[in-house]
């Protein structure tokens, strides 16, 4: 049993639903305690999976902490944890809250009883910050207005490029890796490094856990404060500039060059638009309020405040913002429009690939022609909903890629591409065989394909067969190390390098190699946002 006495935690039954406004909402059913339902049920590790057709989920709800929980796991990590026994040892008086009905059955205070001044006054990154103190915690800088100091940027072959630093990642354990041991946990969710770097790390101390050095043999305990200090070394982007579309009181509005990220992530901070905007715009308070792939251009939202980043949001989520994208693809587009819902499931958050699904999220996109030419049409899209990769994922599944997505126009889905959800494979394999050539190929580390197809001077279409390449891959693998380095377009720098360069960390694996500039082919995806508008307001760029 989950539980052995009464008074503790109740199981609710909520239904997801749509309001007219095209807003999701939850609605409170019904609930129970949860010790009394024990009694009458049994609770698989499974409980709290939505049932798709009647929209139905179960969830758990804590009274002494008054928060709603929606996994089985994340229950027993919860009732385990020094919060949770702190709060049930000590209850407060239920009177003030009440759990609200209408929306995800999550606890509230009724009105007209007030939080105490102190907490009024503090914005989330200010709690966070006196958590940490309280915890004993260190604030490292990275968290501060220090953080845009921390490294140089300059330019170099038409590229805006960041010279390496020094970076400690931080998190909290979470409930999937609770028992597991600590080098187990970064061979898996982790991928900038082999599991056998991770674990020279962790023994040299470069891997903290609660401040502390820690072992490979270590247990991962519930709410564990994990570090890792690394060499931080940035992938290059385009130098191109970055237009202002609109700059008022309230929101910014840019072109976003292709191949900069929008926010930190991966192996991209400095060079992502809000350190970019910040750093060569004064522009430090910035909230996007939707993304676009790291290869995609074209209109990028910002506001200047968080509340008028959640108004944009809900607009969004409500379908009240109409996006067009135009992109060029591979073959002749139908002249009339077409309409795709295929749904998608993302199938890997480790590499960011989806495909269509019937388990996955409803989408719709609409898609018309508008040149074609040469073998390549020049499509308009209107995506209704928004899915990762959506547009990318319907155009493959339709069988027009796009001419040069170095993922979704692959030969590693198959003689057909992925058309018609026709994958070759399996979707395990599909992941493995991608993972694989990322890795051998050191684009793992950066998200980096090389093009699916090159246009030579008389503008014929040249396809990449991945097939071969995965072969010349194996036979890379099969020569020496030093052979290896060379094949994957590194070289070994000189001892004296090493000393001279005040950016060299001696003990980091990647400031002995030295990386060729990436083609500029392979920084932009010919995927565009050309346009945002709503009720009273759009944005666009040139075509």
């Amino acid at each position: 049993m989950l539980i052995d006495k009464p008074g503790l935690l109740a199981v609710i039954k909520v239904e997801h639903l749509f309001l007219p406004s095209g807003r999701k909402n939850q609605a409170l059913l019904e609930q129970t305690d949860l010790h009394k339902y024990q009694e009458e049920h049994k609770i698989p590790d499974n409980f709290c999976r939505k049932n798709k057709e009647s929209n139905i989920q179960m969830k758990f709800s804590c009274w002494p902490c008054r928060i709603v929980i929606e996994s089985v796991v994340a229950l027993r990590d919860h009732l385990s944890g020094g919060k949770h026994l702190e709060n049930a040892a000590n209850p407060v008086d239920y009177s003030e809250y009440f759990i609200d009905t209408a929306l995800n059955g999550i606890w509230k205070k009724r009105k007209g009883v007030k939080r105490p001044l102190e907490e009024t006054r503090l914005s989330k990154r200010e709690r966070t910050k006196k958590n940490k103190i309280a915890r004993s915690i260190p604030i490292l800088t990275q968290y501060t207005e220090e953080k845009y100091e921390e490294t140089e940027t300059y330019f170099e072959n038409g590229l805006r490029k960041v010279r390496p630093y020094h970076f400690t990642f931080t998190t909290h354990a979470k409930g999937r890796w609770v028992g597991d041991k600590l080098s187990d946990v970064f061979a898996r969710e982790f991928r900038a490094m082999e599991p056998k770097e991770y674990a020279r790390c962790i023994e040299a101390g470069l891997v903290r856990v609660n401040d502390k050095a820690s072992s490979v043999d270590y247990r991962v305990q519930n709410n564990d404060f994990i570090s890792h200090t690394v060499h931080r070394h940035e992938l290059p982007v385009t130098q191109q500039k970055i237009n202002i579309i609109n700059e008022d009181d309230d929101w910014v509005v840019v072109d976003k060059p292709g191949s900069i990220p929008v926010h930190p992530c991966g192996r991209y901070r400095h060079n992502s638009m809000t350190f970019i905007l910040a750093k060569e715009h004064g522009l430090k308070t910035l909230q996007p309020v939707h993304r676009l792939d790291r290869l995609t251009s074209g209109v990028l939202i910002f506001s200047k405040s968080a509340a008028k980043a959640r108004l944009m949001e809900q607009l969004i989520t409500a379908r009240e913002v109409e996006k067009e994208y135009v992109c060029r693809v591979v073959g002749e587009f139908p002249e009339e429009e077409i309409v795709c819902e295929e749904p998608i499931e993302v199938i890997s958050c480790k590499i960011g690939l989806c495909v269509v699904d019937p388990k996955g999220k409803d989408c719709k996109t609409t898609f018309q022609r508008l040149e074609f030419k040469n073998g390549i049409s020049i499509v308009k899209c209107w995506p209704k909903t928004g899915r990762m990769h959506q547009i990318r994922v319907h155009l493959q599944f339709l069988g027009f890629p796009i001419t040069n997505d170095p993922l979704y126009n692959s030969d590693i889905f198959g003689p057909e591409k992925g058309k018609g959800g026709d994958l070759g494979k399996s979707q395990e394999q599909l992941v493995q065989d991608l993972i694989k050539y990322h890795t051998v190929e050191n684009w793992i580390n950066s998200d980096e394909y090389e093009p699916s197809e090159i246009v030579n001077e008389s503008g014929e279409i040249r396809k990449t067969e991945v097939v071969q390449i995965l072969d010349k891959i194996e036979k890379v693998q099969s020569e020496t190390k030093e052979e290896a380095s060379i094949k994957t377009k590194k070289q070994k720098l000189s001892d004296d390098l090493e000393i001279c360069d005040p950016f060299c960390d001696p003990h980091c694996g990647e400031c002995k190699l030295a990386y060729k500039d990436p083609p500029p082919e392979s920084l932009v995806m010919y995927l565009h946002a050309l346009k945002y508008s709503g009720d009273g307001w759009a944005y666009q760029t040139e075509m």
